[in-house]
């Protein structure tokens, strides 16, 4: 009798113990579960520092305003002196978009108030591995002009990822890069309370692991900007 109650207050501490950690658990996720989301934004939109020769806009298919102004806010704090678009054009290209336009966006950029010979708009075909394929293009063109560096401005998540494409190709070519993320629609520091937020972290979150397992980037990648 004795060594079954012995038995049965060991089971019940082993039990008390086990539900304790769980509560205590419970209680650090829900107490600190902000700041591990946060990090895992900045891992996937990291910033850096410094100054650089060009400001160039990751390309997609429709160019917004707002990244255009990130850019050139870039130029005006002194952070660069020109400014690079990259467009990606589809063979299913938008109804109405004019045949020239890269003349057509130059325009619309000297309109914002930027100068016409600091701008220049570069357009490259999505051919997969999209990302990756354009930073050769982009960075085959601008070592023409010799330049060394360049600040990278990309939508949110997507940094890390065009990042190391950029990164990896700039490496051979003598190009520094410098990551510098831009958030619209949500912040980088609560994106998780946002529907957009959310399907851009997994999303692109994604994206950057098959970039590393297909090898389109170092795996290094993971650990270090």
């Amino acid at each position: 009798m004795k060594i079954r109650k012995a038995k049965d207050r060991r089971v019940t501490r082993r039990t008390i113990f086990l539900m304790a950690f769980l509560a205590g658990g419970a209680l650090l996720i829900y107490f600190f579960y902000p700041v591990v989301l946060s990090t895992g934004g900045k891992y996937l939109a990291p910033e850096g520092t410094g100054k650089a020769d060009v400001v160039i806009i990751v390309g997609t298919e429709s160019i917004k305003e707002g990244i255009v102004r990130a850019g050139m806010g870039l130029i005006s704090s002194g952070r660069a002196k020109r400014l690079v678009v990259v467009y990606q054009d589809s063979e299913e290209r938008p109804i109405g978009l004019p045949n020239n336009y890269d003349l057509f966006l130059r325009q619309k950029i000297s309109d914002l108030g930027l100068n016409q010979d600091q701008i220049r708009v570069y357009i490259v075909p999505r051919e997969h591995p999209i990302t990756l394929n354009e930073a050769r293009i982009v960075l085959s063109k601008l070592t023409v002009d010799n330049t060394r560096n360049a600040i990278l401005l990309a939508e949110a998540f997507h940094t890390r990822r065009s990042y190391w494409s950029y990164k990896q190709t700039g490496k051979n070519l003598g190009v520094d890069i410098i990551p510098y993320p831009y958030f619209s629609g949500f912040r980088s520091d609560s994106w998780w309370q946002n529907a957009e937020g959310f399907r851009s972290f997994f999303g692109e979150g994604v994206k950057f692991l098959y970039y590393v397992l297909r090898g389109y980037i170092p795996i290094q990648s993971l650990v270090t900007t």
